[in-house]
């Protein structure tokens, strides 16, 4: 943390500095080298901002074990596309959760001088320098806070800390600037045989950090040094022309946190899944009631079919009765089976038709005694 300069005609104690270490490989940029890859590895921030994650209200009690498995398939879906398009950034660099407004022009005293390189070459002539100068003169555009980046060189090897380097920005912020509390510092060291390939720190003054640099604003640039400086497609120039116009804009443009991000693909989630269910149930449902229907019109074709087959029969039984008159009473209306003998309901009188319907008067079992 440190110390410098007030904005206006009033004078504070301290400004508040922001330091990234990145530690990785062997690989590095020594003095009067033309070296321009940038060696990967983690980063950490100081202790006294923590990780740098931004707020929101949790929702953890809306993501139900229903969506837990699609939600993990999803982050892999998605964390996959990342690594192969480069969104990666997209969850690396710290998310803007607040809605920023340009520093005032009066608040920014703008001097001539953008960077100062002190290795002589970091920044070479093959157009690195103009790459430099438009990234930083872009960030000045979009937040109205001048930066000065001080790319150290041999005597970075006497600040190895976070603690000294800061100390240093806040004493360099005081002597370059003096009251005017309306540009950021960011040193830069990058030194062979360290025991981290660079440590960068951000010192705004007092107007710049209460309106546009605030803890979260110098995370965000701090990442963005941090992402792109393990870009091997990029040279010195093009790698700080790129990480001070992504964190410009990002500063200035208001985010979704990731805790409301997760909360709006849990809904959307609960809600195809909701969808999913529903279409489901309905489909099942119908499948249901179209089973229903057929069996029911199946049951009533049965129906149909066994009365049908029943007046069939009736019909063809019908064809095998005789209607006789009894001989003996004359009584009519009697139906008797062809091949049969019949009794007369009135007389008794025995009466047989034959196979042909012939009718006859069996003797002796008639009331007559005939």
């Amino acid at each position: 943390m440190g110390r410098g300069g007030g904005g206006g005609g009033s004078h504070h104690s301290s400004h508040s500095s922001s330091s990234h270490s990145h530690s990785g490989s062997s690989s590095y940029r020594s003095s009067g080298s033309s070296y321009s890859h940038h060696s990967s590895g983690s980063s950490y921030r100081n202790g006294s901002y923590g990780s740098g994650g931004s707020g929101g209200s949790g929702c953890s009690n809306v993501i139900g074990w229903i969506i837990f498995l699609p939600f993990i398939i999803f982050c892999v879906f998605a964390s996959g596309l990342a690594n192969s398009f480069g969104w990666d950034a997209i969850y690396k660099i710290d998310r803007s959760t607040i809605q920023r407004e340009a520093l005032p022009e009066s608040k920014c005293n703008k001097i001539g001088e953008w960077y100062r390189d002190d290795w002589g070459d970091w920044i070479d002539e093959s157009g690195e320098e103009g790459n430099v100068i438009k990234g930083l003169e872009y960030f000045y555009e979009k937040t109205g806070v001048q930066p000065y980046l001080w790319i150290m060189g041999e005597e970075g090897r006497d600040y190895m800390s976070e603690g000294s380097i800061e100390e240093l920005a806040e004493t360099t912020y005081k002597d370059m600037f003096g009251i005017d509390e309306g540009h950021v510092l960011i040193i830069f060291r990058e030194y062979p045989n360290a025991s981290s390939n660079y440590i960068c720190t951000v010192t705004p003054g007092y107007d710049a950090e209460t309106q546009v640099m605030d803890e979260e604003a110098r995370e965000i640039l701090l990442d963005c040094i941090d992402y792109y400086y393990t870009d091997d497609s990029l040279n010195e120039g093009m790698f700080f022309k790129t990480a001070f116009s992504q964190a410009a804009d990002r500063i200035m443009t208001k985010q979704l946190t990731w805790n409301q991000m997760i909360c709006i693909v849990a809904v959307v989630l609960v809600v195809v899944i909701g969808l999913v269910i529903t279409a489901n149930i309905i489909k099942k449902r119908k499948v249901a009631v179209a089973k229903q229907k057929a069996a029911q019109a199946q049951a009533a074709a049965d129906q149909a079919q066994t009365e049908f087959n029943r007046q069939k029969y009736n019909d063809q039984l019908e064809t095998q009765y005789v209607a006789v008159s009894c001989p003996n009473c004359g009584s009519t209306g009697n139906k008797i089976r062809k091949a049969t003998v019949g009794h007369c309901p009135y007389c008794g009188t025995a009466i047989k038709v034959d196979q042909n319907g012939q009718v006859a008067i069996l003797k002796g079992e008639g009331p007559a005694g005939t």
